[in-house]
């Protein structure tokens, strides 16, 4: 049998790659227009290893805050963080993932999917962002 790794064992280096990735979509004009228009909350909680992220467009930016908040999600995303990598890859289908069990959703999707377009710059930005942390060796993933 054989045992796979987790992409990532620590949170605090997921934590970090997610934070570069949103800083450098908040850059692009139009990904932030369109995020804050949404005017989401969006939670993701994660496993394996455990911890959340969120993302509020509410304001006059794209705020991502890693850990607990005293916030309330328009949505919320539950999936491991392996699922996550995929999905920031471009290498999963977010509505097949939704419907296979994957991922788990709560609140508003239909208004995040709609954001889906907008985000699709990220699929080549997270691989620059792992690459630039020493994480070359995860960006290549079935």
């Amino acid at each position: 049998m054989i045992c796979l790794m987790a992409y990532f064992n620590d949170i605090q280096t997921f934590y970090d790659c997610m934070s570069d990735l949103f800083d450098r979509l908040a850059q692009d004009p139009d990904i932030r227009e369109k995020a804050l228009e949404s005017k989401l909350i969006v939670n993701f909680i994660y496993s394996d290893p455990e911890g959340e992220v969120w993302i509020n467009c509410t304001g006059d930016e794209m705020v991502l805050t890693p850990g607990k908040q005293d916030l309330t999600a328009h949505a919320t995303l539950i999936m491991d963080t392996d699922v996550a990598h995929r999905f920031w890859l471009g290498k999963l289908n977010l509505i097949k993932s939704l419907t296979s069990g994957d991922i788990e959703s709560e609140g508003s999707v239909p208004k995040l999917l709609k954001l889906l377009p907008v985000i699709k710059p990220a699929f080549k930005i997270y691989p620059e962002v792992l690459s630039e942390k020493g994480l070359e060796s995860i960006v290549d993933v079935g």
